[in-house]
């Protein structure tokens, strides 16, 4: 899909959603990023992703699209369903399913003050998230081929950003396990790789840096 198009679809998301999942950073810094295992495009993981993105608490992103061999089978593992989201809180020992109990938690426990107006609107909450899969046509939610970084990368975007949903489906879809952080100190979307040393800026950048580096299927 040309980009222009595609970021259009993605910046109908950000209005249905009423601009919920902005940078920001936490009261409390944890000591560990927190763990969470989901995909792009859940509806329940959208939820969940906007109040940690308005908190800025540091999270490793384990996506487990469907039919994804690297971190859904240990996501069950873990926690005994095939349900998503699943947060894990190594700070605290904590671990969860459901994504209002999620938001609520990151929000009592590193950002007290920070709650997106969405998440006050009860059931349109999940109802708007939910009609946000059509318009980006449930990218990320499928896995596809690709390489395996031996490190993960790291991301720097908010959650409602056009740009960044377009790049965390690219790193969903492909399985691409990232450190991610919603603030980007005006530095705009970035995103570093220690496996080669790079560090991309902007989408147009990133996405072709993804697909040249990680998301083409390997060969025989």
């Amino acid at each position: 899909m040309l980009f222009p198009l595609d970021w259009t679809l993605s910046l109908i998301g950000s209005v249905l959603r009423l601009g919920a999942g902005g940078p920001g950073k936490p009261a409390v810094t944890p000591e560990k990023p927190l763990i969470l295992y989901e995909f792009e495009n859940c509806p329940f993981c959208r939820i969940a992703r906007e109040a940690i993105s308005v908190t800025g608490v540091p999270v490793e992103v384990r996506p487990c699209p469907k039919g994804g061999t690297r971190y859904r089978p240990r996501a069950i593992e873990l926690g005994g369903k095939s349900m998503f989201p699943y947060l894990i809180d190594p700070n605290t020992d904590v671990a969860m399913y459901e994504s209002a109990d999620i938001a609520r938690y990151v929000r009592e426990t590193y950002a007290p003050d920070a709650k997106p107006f969405m998440h006050r609107l009860g059931p349109l909450n999940l109802l708007t998230s939910i009609a946000l899969v059509w318009p980006r046509l449930m990218r990320g939610m499928m896995v596809r081929p690709s390489r395996q970084p031996d490190q993960r990368l790291e991301f720097q975007g908010a959650e409602n950003s056009p740009a960044a949903r377009i790049i965390r489906e690219a790193l969903s879809t492909h399985e691409l396990a990232y450190l991610w952080t919603s603030h980007t100190d005006g530095a705009g979307l970035k995103l570093k790789d220690p496996n080669t040393g790079e560090t991309q800026t902007g989408a147009l950048s990133i996405l072709t840096y993804l697909d040249r580096t990680y998301c083409q299927p390997m060969t025989a």
